[in-house]
Parts: structure tokens; sequence; C-alpha cells
């Protein structure tokens, strides 16, 4: 089995810089660079989808995978 380790990803062609979803992060894995939000720490990030959803413009997306299985 491979593992896959799945992090927000941030569109800064979107992203304002309002600095909602650093407040929102319950594991302050987020911060503000030059004006975007970057994932600063993530080791930090549990995959909560704060950020996401709280995020005013869309540019925080959480991608995710579906997975079936066959019965063999």
């Amino acid at each position: 089995m491979v593992a896959e380790i799945w992090m927000p990803q941030i569109d800064i062609d979107l992203c304002t810089g309002c600095g909602d979803c650093i407040i929102a992060c319950p594991t302050d894995a987020l911060a503000l660079v030059s004006g975007t939000a970057v994932l600063a720490e993530p080791d930090a990030c549990n995959y909560c989808g704060e950020c996401e959803s709280i995020c005013p413009v869309e540019a925080i997306a959480l991608p995710y995978q579906i997975v079936i299985e066959a019965e063999v």
C-alpha cells in the first residue's frame, strides 16, 4: 500500500490575503507571506477543512481521492 499525503492547495492568484483561513486554522499550519496565504507548517495540518470552508474567494481546495474497491 502506498501512503499519500494530502495537503490544502492554495491558489495564489485567487488569494486576497484576508487572513480568514489563518485565524480559522486550529493547528496554525497556515501563515501570510507577502500578502498571500501559504501552508507554512505542513506537518501541523490535520486536514480539517476549516480553511477551505472559510475562504471567501474559494482560493483553498482540499483534494481528496475516491477509492472503490472491487469485490474479489
